[in-house]
């Protein structure tokens, strides 16, 4: 049985059972309140009779006329009379001594009486006048309001049935909507766009369907996307480990059995060691883009100068043999981050820009305060890039030059490091490039806000 249908029947008999017991209470609160008033009234006319028969003894008394069959007479005169209003008059013997008044409704199949009785005043207290009136007006009056008021609940019972399951078969379509769009979103079908006009509930969790079925989708939409990056990742890789590790295999078999001379043996050795050295760059190169992405951030002082100096020793043999000359134009001594992040950042970015160099020219390196943190610029003049590859340099693996960067070492891992440790940072990076003008990187780092205001020029705290 469903929701709605069991809302239905419960509603359905808490209303059906409260407007019967209504009805009923009703009638029987106007039946009780009509007896009342009759009781009211048959008391009146009995005390009413009583006076009078008093008066007609104290006449006859003072005549000598007090007998028992002039009682009697006077007795069926009155009965005569009230005979034709259904009232029959009875005179008896008291049954107590003092005045009393004793007052019933009886009720005999579907006859109503009242009946009362008055005993007389002295010195007629041995006597009590007995009044029944037989309610027949009022009976059929009462079957009346009884056929009426069945026929009210008969009425307003199938009414409302009509009503009520129209009115919550409307109320629970939305809900059945719902319960077929969660169904939809199980089945996999997350592109829901269900109507969520209203402010009850029902639109609330509409709002809330929706907004679970985008996070879905795009939390399923990054999902593959990662696992379509980390399957090319892994091709990449395969394909980068195969050429070296194939040349090292051919040369290391070649110098275990083949008759080489000295001079190619110096040669196959050297370029064995030439891949190693390549191999274990890109092992380095992968761990620490692993280890950018699981560690925290560390706001500490690093000094440009250490920075500049560590990697100009790195990069000292390269700069020199293509004669590149390295220009530096920083605006403070002193910026906020950590300092081997800074080395791997910026070494990765000129190494990068020597290479895409061509031999004397000049690669620049500047940085600047900002309002919100720092903008960093690495400005080569060298080959450049077309407009399609600029979204691509960051994929790791990937080379603008193939050819040129294996030549060079380079795996293709660097701008993937770099962009690693940038977005730890809380950055972003811009490039620009044109082919054969060069290329412009800039690297922006916004300073969180408790470090922000605590900045000055130079790199000093400001207290």
């Amino acid at each position: 049985m469903k929701i709605w249908q069991k809302v239905y029947l419960a509603t359905l008999v808490v209303f059906l059972l409260m407007l019967n017991v209504g009805l009923i209470l009703g009638a029987n609160y106007i039946f009780e309140h009509n007896v009342a008033i009759e009781r009211q009234q048959c008391g009146r006319e009995c005390y009413m009779l009583q006076q009078n028969l008093e008066h007609d003894f104290s006449y006859l008394a003072a005549n000598g006329r007090m007998h028992v069959s002039v009682i009697k007479k006077v007795v069926e005169t009155y009965h005569n009379y009230y005979q034709s209003q259904n009232v029959a008059i009875e005179l008896r013997e008291a049954a107590e001594e003092k005045s009393s008044t004793r007052s019933v409704v009886i009720r005999g199949g579907q006859k109503i009486y009242i009946q009362i009785e008055r005993t007389l005043s002295k010195p007629y207290s041995d006597y009590a006048v007995f009044y029944q009136k037989e309610l027949v007006d009022f009976e059929q009056t009462w079957r009346k309001l009884q056929a009426t008021f069945v026929i009210i609940s008969v009425g307003s019972s199938l009414l409302l049935c009509v009503i009520l399951f129209f009115l919550i078969r409307k109320l629970f379509n939305p809900l059945e909507h719902l319960n077929q769009s969660v169904a939809d979103i199980s089945a996999g079908n997350y592109e829901q766009n269900l109507s969520t006009k209203g402010d009850d509930e029902i639109a609330e969790l509409a709002g809330n369907i929706n907004a679970m079925a985008d996070t879905i989708q795009k939390q399923i939409s990054q999902l593959e996307e990662e696992n379509k990056n980390k399957q090319q990742l892994m091709d990449n890789l395969a394909h980068e480990l195969r050429t070296p590790l194939t040349s090292i295999y051919g040369y290391a078999q070649l110098l275990q059995v083949g008759k080489v001379s000295e001079e190619e043996t110096y040669e196959g050795l050297e370029y064995i060691m030439k891949e190693s050295k390549r191999l274990n760059k890109m092992s380095a190169d992968m761990l620490s883009m692993r280890l950018f992405e699981k560690e925290n951030v560390e706001w500490n002082k690093v000094l440009i100068k250490e920075v500049s100096e560590h990697i100009r020793r790195i990069l000292a043999e390269t700069l020199e043999n293509k004669g590149i000359i390295l220009q530096e134009s920083h605006e403070q001594e002193q910026y906020l981050g950590e300092e081997d992040q800074y080395i791997v950042l910026f070494r990765n970015l000129i190494e990068n820009a020597i290479r895409a160099s061509h031999k004397g020219s000049t690669v620049e390196w500047n940085s600047r305060l900002t309002d919100k943190g720092y903008e960093f610029e690495i400005i080569d003049h060298g080959i450049g890039m077309e407009r399609e590859e600029l979204d691509k340099v960051m994929q790791a693996f990937y080379r603008v030059d193939k050819s040129r960067t294996r030549a060079e070492g380079g795996a293709g891992l660097g701008l993937s490091i770099v962009d690693t440790i940038v977005t730890r940072l809380g950055g972003k990076i811009q490039m620009e490039s044109e082919k054969d003008k060069g290329t412009k990187v800039t690297i922006f780092i916004e300073l969180p806000d408790s470090f922000r205001n605590a900045q000055g020029r130079n790199g000093e705290e400001v207290c």
